[in-house]
């Protein structure tokens, strides 16, 4: 796998030569947030978002992904996940005649003053297209490295999670980003079509290998525990950096 956005997602994203090849060295933008959602407004941010990431996952090119997950253990807290073609491409978004409307509906609707931008780099973007069901699972886990151990860590966590999208019909999404302000401070958000595809998953021996190489490079590990809200990508993306 290499650096930049796969051949088949440039086409879809423009006819033009040129354009795909100045494109295909782009790092994609990953956005992280956390808001909390206002006392019996949960009905209304669900359709609210769901409006917005329909709109904005078929209408724009360069958005390619917009997933809503709630929060289980306090469902009143709502994490968003964007992916982007690149920064010009969420900055069309945020123009976007959706994202406006959800921006004017939100302060009805969102707490707007716990709202949280977690500030990430790309690191392992790779996704098929999803067809959402009532069985399809998400993952969120942050994972603290050990700074001597930061090179090797990439080095097993990167082709584990390319072997896994590649060879398990199930696993649907994989995504590895850092903090931007602490590079040591790993963030994965996966998505599975049940959880038998995720249980098969942590079977596998490219998954037991990973675990067993990175054991001990590790000072913290906290899955959060999520439920999928609107889930929706373009699909086919593949991106790791260099």
């Amino acid at each position: 796998m290499k650096a930049g956005v796969s051949l088949s997602l440039l086409l879809a994203l423009s006819s033009s030569a040129v354009a795909q090849e100045q494109k295909a060295f782009v790092s994609p933008m990953f956005t992280i947030f956390e808001v909390d959602i206002k006392q019996h407004k949960e009905n209304a941010f669900d359709s609210l978002a769901e409006k917005n990431i329909t709109a904005s996952v078929t209408g724009e090119s360069g958005t390619l992904a917009m997933y809503s997950a709630r929060k289980k253990t306090n469902p009143s807290v709502i994490y968003l996940f964007e992916i982007y073609a690149d920064s010009d491409a969420y900055k069309r978004h945020l123009n976007s005649t959706s994202y406006k409307e959800f921006l004017r509906n939100s302060p009805d609707i969102l707490e707007t003053s716990q709202k949280r931008r977690i500030e990430v780099i790309p690191q392992f973007l790779a996704d098929k297209k999803i067809v959402q069901s009532d069985n399809t699972i998400n993952n969120f886990v942050i994972v603290d490295v050990k700074p001597e151990f930061g090179q090797a860590f990439r080095d097993a966590v990167l082709p584990e999670m390319a072997q896994s999208i590649k060879r398990e019909d199930g696993v649907l999404a994989m995504y590895a980003t850092v903090d931007k302000a602490n590079d040591h401070r790993w963030y994965f958000y996966e998505i599975y079509a049940s959880e038998v595809a995720y249980l098969a998953h942590r079977m596998t021996p490219h998954f037991k290998e990973y675990i067993a190489q990175t054991a001990k490079m590790t000072t913290a590990k906290e899955a959060i525990a999520i439920i999928p809200g609107k889930l929706m990508n373009k699909g086919g993306l593949e991106y790791e950096s260099d």
